[in-house]
Formats: structure tokens, C-alpha cells, sequence
């Protein structure tokens, strides 16, 4: 019997059944099929545009997981996901907070709807959580409690490509957990496993002060996670002050897989980053910006030395005015886009000279802080400009400090012409 033959009620059954990501293809096949699939296509798309992208507090991740219960396919759906504390949850100590007891009702309420037996049943399929503890999860949840829903939403859903954690001065203590269960997890039938298909991370903590509390383990755990791309971590102070004890000393490592890495406002020492770059192998860009004195990074040829050859774009700065040499960068040879503070070029008190630092390979270079004198822009356009053209793919040498953005290398042909016209051979023995 032919596909056409059957009716049109198996033929809407069989679409029902179809992954979302082949819909729209299954459609096509026939006009027939088109217009039996019709209205689950148009709830497809529905389902798509909402759940696509999705920033869940616990009252949303709560929903979520419920919903799944129903519609178990809506885990297939989120791509992005950003989980966010919620405050008012979580002050317990104010239980007249209008705020907390609005949420506590609405999680209460959606929770009344779902069968425990659908909840056992979506704890058993993450093939992650025993059995023996499924009742203490299922506690949990009933509670709302939002380490837990969100620890259970990365283990359900399977195409997770983008992943925000925003801490505000809590630890996930279950998240991570679930992390580690989940590098841990053997593969299944078909060669996946949670969050197989993750490629960027965004571990945002909120401002802290100086005695605030910061969640350190989270950053590493999940640069650890196979297949990761692109990590950034933004105002994880505690890195600074507090690597040594939260164990960064004793880190395996980061997946040899990321291309990116952005640290901003993150104080973390040399040795930490050491131990989270020692087993990359294909790092593009590595960007470092700290405000914190006297932590400028050094000795960056060790700290990258796996990526001498992949390495393309190197972004470091400390804005504090006490940075520290950067050394030679010579070794990278696929290095084209650098950007230092003017100080990280100096060495026992003298700039040291642009040939001695960038590689061949370098298209644009900038200079930020303001220490750079008219002497030293001098120095560096001659070293980058001058005839024998050691940069011969240079295209751009800018300066970024509080004067502004400026191109200190657009009259790169004015400045080759000058300096065919010096007659002192000292001067020229200078920058041979």
C-alpha cells in the first residue's frame, strides 16, 4: 500500500509524530500531506518563535518542565538559554513580600496541574539522576526551588547551543552538580549526551564588592564541557582574589575545542589562567580585560603557547596603569589583530621596540593607555613603517586613549618618504 492510500486520519497521526526540525520538509512531500500537517506546522512555528530563545527565573523554568510533561518535544525547541536568579524568591527571611508570595503562588499553581508520575518520568529519561535520589528532586521542584529546576532544564534539554548564567551573589550548587554528572555521562544510542551541542557559554556575576561572594567553579566547569567554542565571563572578581582556594590550582583544563575566550572585569591570576589554557589547541581570540592594579598579565608567550599557530586576535588591558611586560609575541605566527595598554611595551622602564614584540603577520595593531609619547609613536611607526617592510600585511596602527580613537599610521607613505631623506648613518644603523 502507498503512503497516499492510507487515510487521512493515520496520515495525521504519523505527522504528529514527525521532529519539528523536519516538519516543514514532511510538508512538501504532497499537497495532501500539506494540508493534513497544516495546523501542527503553524503550531510548530508558534512553538518555535516562543521557545526558541528563552530567559527563564525559576517561575519560567518551573513552566517549562511542566509544560514538557504534556509536550514532551517542546525540549526540543530551546537553542538559547539564560538562566537568572530571582531575588525576592529567595528571601525567605520576608515572608510579607508581596513579590515572593505572588511567585510562590503561581509556581504553586502550575505545579497542581502535572502528574507526579510525568515529573518521575522526565527525572528517569536524563539518564542522570539515581534512583534513590528522585525523590529528594521531586521535593525540590515541588518547592520551586531554582538551583534544581534549572539544573533539570540543562539535563532535558538536548539542543542547547547558546547558554547565560546571570549570578547575582548565589552559589548553584545543583547546577554544577549536574555539570559534573553530565561530563560524566556515557554516550546513548545515538552518540549524544546533555548539552552535546552547546558551543557558547556567558557566566555573567553581578557587581560585587570587595567582600562580596562569587561563584568560581562555574566558569571552569563549563569551559571543561566537550564541543564548547566561545567562553566569556564577565565581573568574576573573586578569580582575583580567591583562585588558590576554590581549588583552580588542581583544574584539569579546558575543552581543547574553544576558539574564544573573554574575560571582562575578571582579577584572575596567571597561574589560574595557566591551568585553564593548558590543554587548548585551537584558541582564535583571547581577550583579557581587568581593572585591577597590579594584576596585568605577563609571560603570555607560556600562558598561550598552544595556540601559537591558530592564535588571530589578542585583546589585553588592565586600565589600571600597572601593567606588566607582555614579552615577544614573535612565535605567533597567525597573529593579526593585537590590542595592549601602551605599559604591558615596556620593559625595566624602556619601551621596547614593535619588531621585537609583534609578528610578521600582524594587519592592525592599537595602543591603548596614555603613556605613549610622541617619541615612542615615533619609535613604533618607524619600526612598523620603515622601508624593508618587516609588516608587509599592516593596514592600520591606531591609538586609543583619552584623546580618543586616532590613526597614528595613515601618513604611512609621508613618513617612508622622511625617512629616506635622513643622511645620519647612526640614525639609520638604529633601525636597521
Amino acid at each position: 500500500m502507498s503512503f497516499n492510500a492510507l487515510p487521512n486520519e493515520l496520515i495525521y497521526q504519523i505527522s504528529q509524530r514527525v521532529q519539528p526540525a523536519d516538519l516543514e520538509n514532511y510538508g512538501r512531500t504532497s499537497h495532501r500531506v500539506k494540508e493534513i500537517a497544516a495546523p501542527i506546522q503553524q503550531e510548530h512555528r508558534q512553538l518555535k518563535a516562543e521557545y526558541t530563545k528563552i530567559n527563564v527565573n525559576h517561575v519560567a523554568a518551573a513552566n517549562m518542565l511542566y509544560e514538557m510533561c504534556a509536550r514532551p518535544w517542546i525540549a526540543l525547541y530551546p537553542e538559547s538559554v539564560e538562566l537568572r536568579g530571582h531575588r525576592s524568591w529567595r528571601n525567605f527571611e520576608g515572608p510579607r513580600n508581596k513579590e515572593r508570595t505572588a511567585l510562590v503562588a503561581e509556581v504553586t499553581c502550575k505545579r497542581s496541574l502535572v502528574e507526579e508520575a510525568d515529573l518521575r518520568d522526565i527525572l528517569r529519561r536524563t539518564r542522570l539522576i539515581p534512583a534513590h535520589e528522585v525523590d529528594g528532586w521531586l521535593e525540590k521542584i515541588n518547592i520551586g526551588d531554582e538551583d534544581y529546576l534549572f539544573a533539570l532544564m540543562l539535563a532535558c534539554l538536548p539542543n542547547i547551543r547558546r547558554l547565560t548564567i546571570r549570578l547575582d551573589h548565589t552559589k548553584l550548587e545543583q547546577v554544577k552538580e549536574m555539570i559534573r554528572l553530565i561530563k560524566r555521562q556515557s554516550l546513548d544510542v545515538h552518540g549524544d549526551r546533555a548539552l552535546s551541542k552547546l558551543k557558547a557559554v556567558y557566566v555573567l556575576e553581578k557587581d560585587t564588592s570587595e567582600n562580596g561572594v562569587c561563584d568560581l567553579e562555574m566558569f571552569p566547569l563549563l569551559a571543561s564541557l566537550p564541543g564548547i567554542q566561545s567562553m566569556h565571563g564577565r565581573n568574576l572578581v573573586g578569580m582575583y582574589r580567591d583562585c588558590y582556594r576554590d581549588g583552580w590550582l588542581d583544574y584539569p583544563g579546558a575543552s581543547p575545542t574553544i576558539e574564544h575566550i573573554f574575560l571582562e572585569t575578571c582579577g584572575m591570576s596567571v597561574e589560574g589562567l595557566e591551568k585553564l589554557c593548558n590543554s587548548i589547541e585551537a584558541l582564535r581570540s583571547f581577550k583579557y580585560i581587568a581593572h585591577r592594579a597590579g594584576w596585568g598579565l605577563h609571560r603570555i608567550s607560556d600562558l598561550l603557547k598552544n595556540a601559537r599557530g591558530t592564535l588571530e586576535e589578542l585583546v589585553l588591558s588592565t586600565g589600571s596603569g600597572q601593567s606588566r611586560f607582555i614579552g615577544t609575541l614573535r612565535g605567533f605566527t597567525a597573529l593579526k589583530h593585537v590590542k595592549v595598554d601602551t605599559d604591558m611595551l615596556f620593559q625595566r622602564g624602556k619601551m621596547s621596540r614593535a619588531v621585537d614584540i609583534l609578528p610578521a603577520s600582524i594587519e592592525t595593531a592599537t595602543i591603548a593607555g596614555n603613556s605613549l609619547t610622541r617619541p615612542h609613536e615615533e619609535q613604533f611607526l618607524s619600526d612598523l613603517y620603515r622601508p624593508s617592510f618587516s609588516y608587509p600585511n599592516l593596514r592600520k596602527l591606531q591609538v586609543d586613549d583619552s584623546w580618543g580613537h586616532r590613526d597614528i599610521g595613515k601618513d604611512r607613505l609621508k613618513f617612508q618618504k622622511e625617512f629616506h631623506k635622513q643622511t645620519s648613518s647612526s640614525w639609520m644603523l638604529r633601525y636597521r
